[in-house]
């Protein structure tokens, strides 16, 4: 079973309603509520790693404008197919 810690934080009041608005909207205690803040916190850090490795690839190869068309062409067939 996993190891609880407990901890206490201080922060401004205003944050604090705003806190315990959210979790009670979402019926979570606010251990969970926390937990999820910080999940989601990490989920952000790990998707800017991704974003910015993207963005270095893409500064080092850029696509073509053949390849743009080709993208471009590609997906209005495929989209077209589908129903909306």
């Amino acid at each position: 079973m996993t190891k609880v810690v407990k901890f206490a934080i201080s922060i401004p009041e205003e944050d604090f309603n705003k806190l315990e608005a959210l979790r009670q909207q979402e019926r979570l205690t606010r251990s969970k509520a926390v937990l999820q803040a910080v999940k989601l916190w990490e989920e952000s850090k790990s998707m800017k790693k991704l974003i910015r490795k993207y963005e270095e690839g893409y500064k080092k190869m850029p696509e073509t404008i053949g390849e743009s068309i080709a993208w471009e062409k590609a997906s209005l067939t495929a989209l077209t197919k589908e129903e909306w």
